[in-house]
């Protein structure tokens, strides 16, 4: 579980700070920040677990270099330096019951293209988030090199040399009994995962059957995935079924079949009596699809990130959706972050957690202040109009408060 993140000169997050409960709503305007928050999430991900910083950039969007914040000054201001550098830290919970510090510097060099470590840290915390007193770190700078202490032999680190093209977090031969934390952190940024469906073109192309855990980043493997589950698990595909039905009340079946003729899968639905394929299949029955798998999802993923889930689908749906994150996040115990610019999912996420009278839902308001993002916590069971400087930002008459406006009055319409 991601407990706190602190994100630093990366995009559009010049220095921003959010702690981060079992489910978290990202809202706000366009180009306000919400999907920067979601790549420094995959970012963090990546680097712990890639062989060099270059593949970990490489799903990022646009090119490497568009991942640094260039402030007020543009491009020319970024390139006088010669060099940029962003900064992300996390504090961790992993499944194996450890809680972490983690912090890593990538920098690009302009004048070569180069990406490089520049700073690397590694310590365990206190259950209340401290780093424990008189602990050394698995990882610290010193001078010009990381040491990375080995358990058992605190004294006698190992040396890394700086500047390296990878995280030393990223190194499996790092593993086993003498480095037990890094073993723990690399494994659980590993099990987290960043959803942007693409169910236009992604989610509609050909597929062979594939051995996969998951949909896919952009659902680009959801037939693949359905049909091993169902394989090897009819009760999960099963779920899947009828979690849709419940979304979707006029499908009657899911269904995915190899075309042995041709060596690929068709997906498709059956509704009132008709078959239709994933070829033509609505975007939004595709991402509710889409969602069902994930949540059904036997390999699952400790944390579970998803891009504006609500996209396509009808609005008077949107409840279940919201009910469906939630019994995600709270029943399953994954912890689950979601951009939004629907007010109609906020006010259902706000509902759903005053029905469980939960302190581990709570939304966000994201917002764009001048060349960088703030973000601000809404607190969810709190009487809306009780907290002046929320009701402020949300009735504001400037145009990027538009959005706010829209969801105050979905909450006055309650």
């Amino acid at each position: 579980m991601l407990k706190k993140l602190t994100v630093r000169k990366f995009r559009s997050l010049a220095d921003v700070t959010v702690e981060l409960p079992q489910l978290a709503v990202l809202f706000g305007t366009n180009a306000a920040g919400k999907s920067n928050l979601l790549e420094a999430i995959q970012a963090l991900s990546w680097i712990g677990n890639q062989r060099t910083l270059a593949d970990a950039f490489e799903p990022l969007r646009g090119y490497p270099l568009e991942a640094f914040h260039f402030g007020a000054g543009g491009w020319p201001a970024l390139f006088e330096n010669g060099a940029a550098s962003f900064t992300l830290e996390a504090d961790i919970s992993t499944h194996g019951g450890g809680d972490y510090r983690y912090r890593v510097q990538p920098e690009m060099d302009f004048t070569s293209g180069e990406l490089r470590v520049r700073d690397e840290y590694l310590t365990q915390l206190t259950k209340m988030g401290r780093e424990r007193k008189n602990a050394t770190a698995a990882i610290e700078r010193y001078r010009n090199t990381l040491r990375v202490r080995k358990k058992g032999k605190p004294g006698h680190p190992r040396q890394e040399a700086l500047g390296q093209n990878h995280a030393v977090l990223s190194d499996r031969s790092l593993a086993g009994d003498g480095y037990p934390w890094l073993e723990d952190v690399r494994n659980e940024l590993l099990n987290w995962r960043t959803y942007y469906l693409e169910p236009r073109t992604a989610m509609r192309m050909h597929q062979s059957p594939t051995d996969v855990f998951d949909i896919g980043m952009h659902g680009e493997f959801i037939a693949s995935f359905l049909y091993k589950i169902r394989a090897q698990s009819q009760n999960h595909f099963d779920a899947v079924g009828r979690a849709l039905r419940s979304i979707v009340p006029g499908i009657d079946a899911l269904h995915v079949q190899l075309n042995e003729q041709q060596g690929t899968l068709d997906l498709w639905t059956q509704q009132g009596g008709a078959t239709y394929s994933a070829r033509v299949i609505s975007e939004g029955t595709l991402r509710v699809i889409a969602l069902c798998a994930i949540v059904v999802n036997p390999w699952g993923g400790s944390l579970v990130a998803l891009e504006e889930p609500e996209n396509g689908v009808h609005p008077r749906r949107l409840e279940l959706i919201a009910r469906l994150l939630a019994s995600l996040a709270l029943d399953q115990g994954r912890q689950v972050i979601v951009t939004t610019h629907s007010p109609l999912l906020c006010s259902a996420i706000l509902r759903e957690a005053r029905a469980r009278d939960s302190d581990d839902i709570s939304l966000f308001n994201v917002r764009r202040v001048d060349h960088q993002t703030e973000v601000q916590r809404f607190d969810a069971n709190a009487p809306l109009f009780q907290d002046v400087e929320i009701a402020e930002g949300l009735t504001t008459p400037a145009e990027d408060a538009l959005f706010e406006n829209l969801v105050l009055r979905g909450f006055m319409d309650e």
